[in-house]
């Protein structure tokens, strides 16, 4: 993998410096053209530079633009993968719940509070009061079996960091 990469990287600053050398000689090209000289390179017709870099810039261009196409394939399965994996963590959060056997609104509740809502903010949003948002949230900490927000959001993290699969029991089972 370090190795593809090592000539990944080796082959762009390549391609770069192709570029940056046949710029410089189609400058070059121009401004004899433009003044009407006649430039000799090394006993080099003029067309024959033409030539050789115009076919370098292919090269170079074959070259980016098949690395551009690889990087866009790592992009879409990097953007496919977290698609997968945040699906994934949603549909262990609600196994979860069901396990829990959460009502539907205590599961909006302790959605929002692994979201990191603060109970007002939470209020505002069900257009509920907060002290109505802090009963239900402590009936989900107990169903839970946890002490708070940040062990009920620490069950789902820790064991997504771990690559874990979620515990059937609860997180004060585990301790």
């Amino acid at each position: 993998m370090k190795v593809r990469k090592t000539f990944e990287v080796r082959s762009l600053v390549i391609s770069f410096v192709v570029l940056a050398v046949c710029l410089a000689l189609f400058t070059l090209d121009v401004a004899a053209d433009m003044f009407y000289l006649d430039i000799f390179i090394i006993q080099i017709d003029h067309t024959a530079i033409e030539f050789v870099t115009t076919v370098t810039l292919a090269f170079a261009l074959i070259l980016i633009g098949w690395q551009i196409k690889r990087l866009l394939g790592e992009h879409r399965d990097a953007r496919d993968s977290v698609k997968v994996a945040s699906g994934e963590l949603l549909a262990v959060i609600y196994a979860k719940f069901d396990d829990w056997k959460l009502t539907p609104s205590e599961r909006d509740i302790a959605l929002l509070l692994i979201k990191g809502l603060s109970a007002r903010e939470i209020a505002d949003l069900r257009d509920t009061r907060p002290g109505t948002v802090k009963s239900q949230s402590s009936a989900v900490y107990q169903k839970a079996g946890v002490n708070g927000r940040n062990e009920l959001v620490a069950y789902f993290v820790e064991d997504l960091l771990g690559g874990e699969a979620l515990m059937a029991g609860s997180v004060s089972d585990a301790n």
